[in-house]
C-alpha cells in the first residue's frame, strides 16, 4: 500500500525546457519591459515580478525534479540535488516513501479541507493510534474536494484504512471514489487506486478480485512508469496467485525486476512479504523467514512496527512451525496478537489460528474455540472454515469423532454455501433455541453452551429438545449449519 504525489507520477510531467533554460526568457521579458516603458519605477516593479515569478517556478520545477529522481529510484542522484539547494519535497511525502531521508511532520493532524490525507497516514505510521486514525482518515474522504492534490489525499486516507485494520471501511469507500475520480484520473492514478483494491480484497479473502485489480493496475500504467512503486501490483498479484493455488505463475512476477531503492520504501516491505509467502508455499522457510524478518527489521528502524502495514510475525511464525521452532513460533504469533487493536477482526482469528498450531494438542482447543468465536463475529467465513477445520482436525485426533465431523461439516456448508438453513424450520424455534441451536451446531457442548449464554447445563438441554422435536431430527449433526442468532 502507499500514496502516489502528483508531481512526481511521471517525468511527462515536467516540462520541456530545463531548469537552466528559464533564466533567458525572464531576461527577454526585462528587457521588452525596460524599452517600452518609460516609468523606471513601473519597470522594475514589473522587473521584480518577473524575477519572483521565475524564481517560483525555477524552485517548483526543482521539487518535481527531485521527487521524479526518487520515484524513479534515483536516491544517491536525489541527494545530491537537495544537498546543491533543489527543493525537497514535501516533508509528508519524503517521511512516507523515504522514511531513512525525511523525519516525520510533528504536531497534530487536523482534518479541515481534506487535503490531509499525507499528513493523517504520516502521524498514524508515528502515533500508532488506530482509532484516531480511521476518524482522521474517513473526515478526510468525506471532505476532500476534487482537483490538483485531491487524488493524493484520497489514496493517502484509503491506505491509512487499511494499515489500520480497517479493510472493510476501506472496501466501502473505494466504489463512490471510483466513481467520482475516474473522470479526474490519468492511467497512474487507476493504477494506484486498483494496487490499493488488490490490498483491500487481500485482506478480506478475496484473492480472485485481488487478481483483478492487480491485473488492472498493471495493464493502467506501463511496468516502467512504476518507478519503485511497482512492487506493490506486483506484491498484489504474487499474494493473489498463491492464495489461488497458482505459485507458478507468481513466480513469473516475481521475476520482474524492480527498483533496488524500492527496498527503501514501504512498497519494498509489501514485495518482501510477497516473496516471503512465495517461498513458504514453494518449500524454502528459511528463505520465506529471511524475507519476513528483513521486514521487521526495517520497519523497526523506522519506526512503524505496525501489524497492519505487513504481518511479518505471522509469516515468520509460518516458517519457524516448518522448521521446527515451535517456541519462537508461538513468541511471534503472540507479540502480533499483543499489537492488535481489540475487538473481533480478520486478523485476530488468523493470529489465534496460527498460535494454536504451535501449541501442545491439550492447549490448543481454547485457542481454536476463540478463533471460531472471533472470526464468525468479524464475519470472515474463509478465514472461518479454515479455523473449524483445524477444530475438526484436532478433534479426530483427540478422540472427539462426533465433534470432528460437526466441524467439518459447519466447514463444508460454508464453503459450499448453498446448502443454506430452512428458514421455515427456523422460524419455527424460539430466539433462545434458535442461540442454542447454533452453538450445538458449532460443536458446542452443552457445557459451554451455558457458560457463553449464562445458563444451566439442564435448560441448555430442555432447549435442543425442543429444537429436536420442531425440526423433526433426533441428534446434533442434523442441526442446519447455518442457523441465525
Amino acid at each position: 500500500m502507499a500514496v502516489m504525489d502528483s508531481r512526481g507520477i511521471a517525468a511527462r510531467h515536467l516540462p520541456r525546457h530545463s531548469i537552466r533554460d528559464s533564466g533567458a526568457p525572464a531576461k527577454l521579458l526585462r528587457r521588452i519591459f525596460d524599452e517600452v516603458c518609460l516609468d523606471e519605477k513601473t519597470s522594475a516593479r514589473v522587473t521584480h515580478v518577473i524575477d519572483e515569478w521565475f524564481d517560483r517556478r525555477r524552485a517548483a520545477v526543482n521539487s518535481r525534479s527531485v521527487t521524479i529522481l526518487l520515484w524513479r529510484g534515483r536516491v544517491d542522484a536525489a541527494v545530491s540535488a537537495m544537498a546543491e539547494g533543489s527543493r525537497r519535497p514535501s516533508s509528508a511525502w519524503l517521511a512516507f516513501w523515504y522514511p531513512d531521508l525525511g523525519a516525520r511532520p510533528a504536531g497534530p493532524v487536523e482534518v479541515v479541507t481534506g487535503r490531509e490525507g499525507l499528513r493523517v497516514l504520516t502521524a498514524f505510521l508515528g502515533e500508532h493510534d488506530e482509532h484516531a486514525a480511521t476518524e482522521r482518515a474517513e473526515q478526510v474522504l468525506r471532505r476532500c474536494p476534487m482537483g490538483e492534490g485531491a487524488l493524493a489525499s484520497l489514496s493517502s486516507a484509503l491506505t491509512t484504512l487499511v494499515y489500520a485494520g480497517r479493510a472493510d471501511l476501506a472496501a466501502r469507500w473505494c466504489v463512490p471514489l471510483l466513481e467520482q475520480t475516474t473522470a479526474h484520473c490519468d492511467p497512474a492514478w487507476l493504477g494506484m487506486f486498483a494496487a490499493i483494491q488488490a490490498e483491500i480484497h487481500l485482506r478480506r479473502g478475496a484473492p480472485e478480485e485481488a487478481e483483478t485489480c492487480a491485473r488492472a493496475a498493471l495493464s493502467h500504467l506501463p511496468m516502467r512508469e512504476w518507478g519503485v512503486a511497482l512492487a506493490l501490483p506486483l506484491a498484489g498479484m504474487v499474494a493473489a496467485k498463491l492464495a489461488l493455488g497458482k505459485p507458478e505463475e507468481a513466480a513469473r512476477y516475481l521475476a520482474v525486476p524492480v527498483p533496488e531503492a524500492t527496498f527503501q520504501t514501504p512498497a519494498g516491505l509489501h514485495y518482501r512479504a510477497a516473496r516471503g509467502e512465495y517461498a513458504l508455499a514453494t518449500g524454502s522457510p528459511e528463505a520465506a523467514l529471511a524475507d519476513f524478518t528483513a521486514c521487521g527489521e526495517t520497519m523497526a528502524r523506522w519506526g512503524m512496527d505496525l501489524p497492519g502495514i505487513v504481518a511479518w510475525r505471522l509469516g515468520a511464525a509460518r516458517a519457524c512451525l516448518e522448521l521446527g521452532r515451535d517456541e519462537r513460533a508461538r513468541a511471534l504469533a503472540g507479540e502480533h496478537l499483543a499489537l492488535l487493536p481489540p475487538g473481533p477482526s480478520r486478523a485476530r482469528g488468523v493470529a489465534l489460528t496460527l498460535l494454536a498450531s504451535a501449541t501442545s494438542v491439550y492447549a490448543r482447543q481454547g485457542l481454536l474455540e476463540e478463533a471460531v468465536d472471533v472470526l464468525q463475529a468479524a464475519h470472515e467465513q474463509q478465514e472461518l472454515a479454515r479455523a473449524l477445520k483445524a477444530l475438526a482436525a484436532l478433534s479426530s485426533e483427540l478422540g472427539q469423532h462426533h465433534r470432528a465431523r460437526l466441524f467439518e461439516r459447519r466447514a463444508q456448508t460454508i464453503e459450499r454455501p448453498g446448502e443454506e438453513a430452512d428458514s421455515d424450520a427456523c422460524s419455527l424455534l424460539t430466539d433462545a433455541e434458535r442461540r442454542v441451536a447454533a452453538l450445538a451446531a458449532q460443536g458446542y457442548t452443552n457445557r459451554r453452551i451455558s457458560e457463553k449464554l449464562y445458563l444451566s447445563v439442564s435448560t441448555v438441554e430442555q432447549h435442543l429438545t425442543h429444537v429436536y422435536r420442531k425440526l423433526g431430527i433426533s441428534r446434533r449433526l442434523d442441526l442446519p449449519a447455518h442457523l441465525p442468532w
